[in-house]
């Protein structure tokens, strides 16, 4: 028997849920509010998530963002049933990861269909096999709300980063200065000895050195990064042919001779229509030196990072 999730502050709705579902053979289990709900959905792993938006303590969005950023729970279809529906509210559900926006003036057929359709659509995604579920667990409403403010903490967080990266192109002078903002960007968020924008159509990169560095580690760093170019673009990009802008203000380069390069991160630029316009890289004398942190900021950075330098591009060769 398939077990299903209901979340209202409404004794009303949870009784109509529950009986709707309940004859079509689901086993539903009703939560009173958001967090609740969630300590619910841990305690039972259940297929599907019905939360209504509007609750006490946790919302609906919030409840379904904690879901669909875990990956305990991501796989679990939730649907989301209010009163509200503008085209924003619509919107920020899709924004929050749920699967489904009914309203809640729906009839009980729209109801079975809808719940039947998502249970069908994840099945198909696992290709028939059963759902894989981690053991039940018990949270306190004090770690649901400490996962809420983690959650909101990394959110405010991304819209930082993303933030910075897409001030530039109100900020910055010229392409080259565009080029150089996103690297002092990243030099703000993530730590590293080098860091490079490696531009395909101008074979040109950009270096910003961040620590001592040595020539080792630099030549390494420069060759990784046309191989990561190379490979995302799936054209010969040689070391050889690249000109190299460094940014070295406080002359680290060559201050240690003996450091090889032991970390490289790379991630594509992809410009407008989704061409592959260079590479953002980044590399680091230290071992493991970019965990998941660095790696989540790289994939903030690179759209917004991707689009400014295009759109400096374009600008550029309008204005010439």
């Amino acid at each position: 028997m398939q077990t299903v999730v209901i979340a209202d502050d409404s004794a009303t709705l949870r009784r109509i849920v529950t009986s709707v579902l309940s004859r079509e053979g689901y086993d539903v289990i009703p939560a009173e509010d958001g967090v609740e709900a969630v300590q619910t959905v841990f305690r039972t792993m259940p297929d599907l998530v019905i939360l209504d938006v509007q609750m006490p303590r946790v919302s609906g969005y919030v409840a379904t963002r904690l879901l669909k950023d875990d990956w305990q729970t991501l796989d679990i279809p939730v649907l989301l049933l209010t009163s509200l529906d503008a085209a924003s509210d619509r919107y920020w559900g899709a924004q929050t990861g749920a699967d489904r926006y009914l309203t809640k003036d729906f009839e009980a057929p729209q109801l079975v269909a809808a719940v039947a359709e998502l249970l069908a659509e994840a099945d198909k995604a696992r290709a028939g096999h059963p759902p894989l579920r981690p053991e039940p667990f018990e949270l306190s409403s004090d770690d649901v709300l400490s996962r809420v403010c983690d959650l909101l903490d990394r959110k405010l967080f991304e819209t930082s980063v993303a933030a910075e990266v897409t001030a530039l192109a109100a900020t910055t002078q010229d392409f080259e200065h565009t080029v150089a903002g996103v690297l002092e960007v990243m030099k703000r968020f993530v730590d590293y000895d080098l860091a490079t924008v490696l531009l395909l159509d101008e074979q040109t990169t950009y270096v910003s050195v961040a620590k001592e560095t040595s020539q080792q580690h630099y030549t390494e760093f420069v060759a990784a990064a046309a191989d990561a170019a190379a490979a995302a673009s799936g054209q010969d990009v040689p070391v050889a042919g690249l000109d190299v802008r460094m940014a070295d203000p406080d002359g680290l380069l060559g201050e240690d001779d003996e450091a090889r390069m032991a970390t490289f991160l790379s991630m594509p630029l992809k410009g407008h229509g989704g061409r592959v316009i260079g590479v953002l890289a980044l590399a680091s004398g230290s071992k493991n030196a970019f965990g998941e942190t660095a790696l989540a900021t790289l994939r903030l950075v690179d759209g917004p990072a991707a689009i400014v330098i295009d759109n400096a591009r374009l600008a550029q060769v309008r204005t010439a």
